[in-house]
């Protein structure tokens, strides 16, 4: 456990494994949980095996602090970034899920000098009707609280010692502010892609599946994979975690090195 400064902020992360030779791995959670809760220790420990892996909590979440209030995927993509480079290299394979997807996906797009592979979980490449009228009423923090009681307790769990125990209101506004706003990539720009990416949603995500996300991000970024496992909603590596790590350790293996 740790604290570095990126972009005037304090990065709160965990480290999983030694250094090792191979290309190390940044795990980018969702937003308003933190790294530990979105990746657990399970799935750390086990990529850890053949890397050594990188778990912060994005600014404005958990322990990581937020000075100028901001939030956006662009900005935290700028944080991913300048992580790397403050652990002292020159890439990492990116994963992300859910709104960490985005980021994920933002960090290839704007800084594809410091990815190695991409792996874009549960993320959208663009905002559609779909989105703009969905988030504003689940995110809404009083819809959001009589439904789900259990994750805002858990919410302030999470933020209430670093942000304050009202906090998660504000975190539920900046999310939904956020996703109705980027990214914004057209298949022109996908295009343009040249690392290896892996795009990855379960076949029954409420948030993406319906309007193909993960299809639109790998048939138009040149040499994409595809993986959408059936029966499975939004949380592809909780829900089926030991394959989940086999298709991305071999995903890593096969293209890690391009």
């Amino acid at each position: 456990m740790a604290f570095v400064e990126i972009n005037g902020a304090q990065i709160f992360y965990e480290v999983y494994g030694e250094k090792r030779d191979k290309c190390p791995i940044l795990l980018i959670h969702g937003s308003t949980i933190t790294g530990k809760i979105d990746w657990g220790e399970k799935i750390a420990l086990a990529l850890a095996q053949c890397a050594q892996v990188f778990v912060p909590d994005c600014r404005g979440h958990g322990q990581s602090t937020n000075p100028q209030g901001g939030y956006s995927f662009k900005q935290l993509a700028d944080d991913a970034a300048a992580f790397i480079r403050a652990m002292g290299y020159a890439r990492m394979h990116v994963i992300g899920h859910s709104n960490g997807g985005n980021v994920a996906l933002l960090t290839l797009m704007e800084h594809p000098e410091v990815v190695q592979t991409c792996i874009p979980q549960a993320a959208n490449a663009y905002v559609t009707r779909y989105l703009v009228e969905r988030e504003p009423k689940v995110l809404d923090p009083d819809y959001y609280q009589a439904r789900h009681p259990e994750a805002v307790n858990e919410m302030i769990a999470a933020h209430g010692p670093t942000h304050g125990q009202e906090y998660w209101r504000e975190l539920l506004w900046l999310t939904m502010k956020e996703i109705i706003s980027e990214p914004n990539y057209s298949p022109a720009e996908l295009r343009r892609v040249t690392r290896p990416t892996l795009v990855i949603m379960g076949a029954q995500d409420a948030v993406n599946a319906f309007d193909r996300h993960a299809q639109y991000m790998a048939e138009n970024i040149p040499n994409a994979e595809l993986w959408i496992p059936e029966g499975i909603g939004h949380n592809v590596h909780t829900d089926i975690p030991e394959q989940w790590l086999e298709k991305v350790q071999d995903f890593m293996a096969r293209r890690g090195r391009e």
